[in-house]
């Protein structure tokens, strides 16, 4: 019934080859792509089993039975190799349509079943013609084309994605790709021989003879170039060229696949590292490590005080199979933050324990900040000086004209250097050497002064020393002038709302109304509160009133025109400044504002809440040519809309009269 012949042998090497890499393919099936490639080699292996059989047997019936079932096999791995090469290559979104399975068990049933059903069709053989070495050749029927074209169409289809993966992923990936496609093509070829009978020996199916040479790639690709036990599971989030540092780890802590700015940071390259543990590799991590692998780790990594990182260990889940199928890392670095943050921390132990004085003033003079050596050396306590103006220490010693002169020069944006005679707490006079340089802000603005003072009554004499001292305190003044630039912007911004305040508004108010007068053209003011507030926080709790709060001042910001002025006045009221604009323009503005914010409800914790404003419009110089009179006035119309009933705008211009 069989007979043993070398195409039987042949045969039984490659189904020896099959059934190992189908063991090595099943242990790493957890993945989805690893799932998929144990049932492509499943299939081969049972099709290889069945035609060693058909060459072994001798009646034609089981010659044909055999390749029935071969059928089976084949066009089955066809289907597996497809969604396998679509998970190797990034696509396992498409593996997993539903569209995608139907097509592949279309394909495998219309081929086998054609195959099972040739007897009373005869499409698929239609004749069987006896060979030497007990083969037989089976002659193709008309349906064997589209078996032959689809079964080529599968295979350029699974070369592309795999041709993809050897371009797109990590180096290990390139190299399994490249094995892989090197033993596919082999194989094509040889059915391509096979269908051409491009060898002389008709019946000889040379991909089956043949493929234990094929098969000993996909081994090698298993064992040696750790096929499955590497897959790409992280690269949709592992992008190569990205600064930050990002590592995947399996369930075992193996480093499953890793980019090259995390090789450098472990000081090792990606192929060195890969399938080994991460605990091994870098032990400074192994502490947060041992924390449970489906929590949420964030440390600080520094590594010999010369590079510092920022470390998140996160689980790694995938839709399938469903849960955490390893961790991940990143690894971002923050080097150059830290070394700011400790210079700044450098900075201010400097002017605190600095050997001179430094003192910090607003814009009219008024203390804001002495360093602790000012107190040690006039006697007056901290308590006693900030808010004051420095003409409290002033000497008979200098002159009126002497401190002109300061003023003059720091306002005009320039530094003063010189010295000039104080007054200490118990009434003695004292010289020093003094630097006042302004402070400017990002946009060219002063907006403090900075007076470094050394004293010097004892030590006139000592000049060469002193100018030491100024140069390094001039190296810092620029990292003065740019904290208290940061110190001024938290100054003049409301923390809830991050709209400007009160004291940024007054600051600003001046300026602007002045040039307004200069130029000629018309202010208005919309000064804006929301209806019944008070019941929100009532009803809804005062955390719901603050996001109520930053939602309007949102909206105002929205609205506002490059060149306005939008502040938080006061609790729930906001003031808009519009500059050049009559309060004609102003009022469709706020009426379109007051029409959106009624339109647009708020939701906050499953609540929708719904407000109103109302609004009052005055506009400058028309209705007041001072500042206060113009707010007046906007809040006088302001009053007037919550009379009238809320949700409007009413202009001063319609109601001065009555008032």
């Amino acid at each position: 019934m069989f007979t043993l012949t070398p195409i039987v042998i042949s045969c039984f090497i490659s189904t020896v080859v099959l059934v190992i890499n189908t063991s090595i393919a099943w242990q790493r099936r957890q993945e989805r792509s690893g799932y998929y490639f144990s049932l492509f080699t499943a299939s081969l292996a049972f099709w290889g089993v069945m035609v060693m059989l058909g060459y072994a047997a001798k009646p034609l019936s089981l010659k044909i039975f055999f390749a029935v079932l071969d059928a089976w096999g084949y066009r089955t791995a066809d289907a597996f190799l497809l969604l396998f090469a679509l998970c190797f290559a990034g696509y396992e979104h498409i593996a997993e349509k539903k569209w995608m399975k139907a097509i592949v068990v279309l394909h495998v049933l219309s081929h086998a079943l054609l195959a099972s059903t040739n007897q009373w069709h005869g499409l698929t053989w239609k004749e069987f013609i006896p060979q030497d070495n007990n083969v037989v050749l089976f002659v193709h029927g008309p349906a064997m084309i589209l078996t032959v074209v689809t079964g080529y169409l599968f295979a350029l289809i699974d070369m592309t994605l795999f041709v993809i993966a050897s371009f797109q992923g990590s180096n290990i990936i390139k190299r399994q790709a490249r094995l892989l496609i090197t033993a596919f093509l082999v194989q094509i070829f040889l059915n391509v021989a096979y269908n051409t009978d491009m060898f002389g020996m008709p019946g000889v199916d040379w991909t089956s003879i043949a493929s234990a040479f094929t098969n000993v790639f996909v081994l090698w690709a298993l064992s040696g170039q750790k096929l499955l036990d590497l897959t790409p599971v992280a690269r949709n989030k592992l992008i190569n060229n990205l600064s930050d540092g990002m590592i995947a780890l399996d369930l075992k802590n193996r480093i499953i696949d890793i980019n090259r700015s995390a090789a450098k940071i472990l000081g090792s390259t990606e192929d060195a590292l890969l399938g080994k543990k991460l605990e091994e590799a870098f032990p400074r991590i192994s502490a947060e490590l041992k924390e449970a692998p489906e929590k949420e780790v964030k440390f600080e990594l520094n590594i010999d005080d010369q590079r510092y990182y920022d470390a998140l260990l996160s689980p790694l889940r995938d839709e399938w199979p469903k849960g955490q199928i390893g961790r991940m890392i990143i690894l971002r670095d923050i080097t150059e933050r830290k070394q700011t943050e400790l210079r700044l921390l450098q900075l201010h132990k400097a002017v605190e324990q600095s050997p001179v004085s430094v003192l910090i003033t607003n814009l009219q003079g008024n203390i804001e900040y002495v360093n602790p050596h000012f107190t040690k050396l006039t006697g007056y306590g901290l308590d006693e000086v900030l808010g004051k103006n420095p003409h409290t220490f002033q000497s008979s010693h200098t002159s009126q004209e002497a401190y002109d002169e300061i003023w003059k020069t720091i306002r005009s944006g320039r530094v003063w250097r010189g010295e000039v005679w104080n007054k200490k707490k118990n009434g003695e006079s004292y010289c020093e050497v003094e630097i006042i340089a302004p402070v400017i802000d990002g946009d060219g603005n002063i907006v403090n002064y900075i007076a470094i003072k050394e004293d010097v009554t004892a030590q006139k004499e000592s000049e060469t020393k002193l100018h030491e001292a100024y140069v390094k305190l001039e190296e810092q003044m620029s990292e003065i002038q740019a904290l208290q630039s940061d110190l001024r912007e938290q100054a003049i911004r409301d923390p809830l709302t991050k709209l400007h305040n009160r004291h940024y508004l007054k600051e600003t108010l001046t300026r602007e109304l002045s040039r307004a007068m200069r130029e000629r053209y018309p202010v208005s003011f919309l000064l804006l509160d929301i209806d019944h507030f008070k019941r929100v926080n009532d009803t809804y709790g005062h955390a719901a009133g603050d996001f109520v709060l930053r939602d309007l001042a949102d909206q105002l910001t929205e609205f506002i025109r490059t060149g306005d002025i939008v502040c938080r006045y006061g609790g729930e009221e906001f003031l808009v400044a519009f500059p050049n604009t009559k309060e004609q323009d102003a009022f469709l503005i706020a009426d379109r504002l007051r029409e959106s914010i009624q339109k647009s409800p708020i939701y906050v914790d499953h609540h929708m809440i719904s407000i109103t404003i109302s609004a009052g419009i005055s506009e400058f110089p028309t209705h007041g040519q001072y500042e206060a009179l113009i707010l007046e006035s906007a809040d006088k119309a302001l009053y007037q809309a919550k009379r009238n009933g809320r949700n409007q705008v009413v202009l001063w211009s319609k109601i001065k009269k009555p008032f």
